[in-house]
């Protein structure tokens, strides 16, 4: 079962208040924000292989999507 990004900032909200240490607190949000990033890259991927049709239904262009795909993982 993997571990979706608003699961683990749930985690990472609710424990910091349980006083953590902080080596915890560190390693959460480090894997929050890893797997941000690797949804990001998936959705990108994702993006960068639909067709003009499905870029029109979904409201975006080709040059649109062309730039949302070509963005790195750490920018929104």
């Amino acid at each position: 079962m993997t571990m979706t990004t608003t699961n683990l900032q749930s985690l990472t909200n609710r424990n910091a208040n349980a006083q953590l240490p902080v080596a915890a607190r560190l390693a959460l949000s480090f894997a929050a924000m890893v797997t941000e990033w690797d949804q990001r890259v998936r959705t990108r991927r994702a993006l960068s292989k639909l067709s003009e049709d499905h870029l029109w239904d979904v409201g975006l262009t080709v040059d649109d999507a062309r730039l949302e795909a070509q963005k790195k993982m750490w920018r929104i």
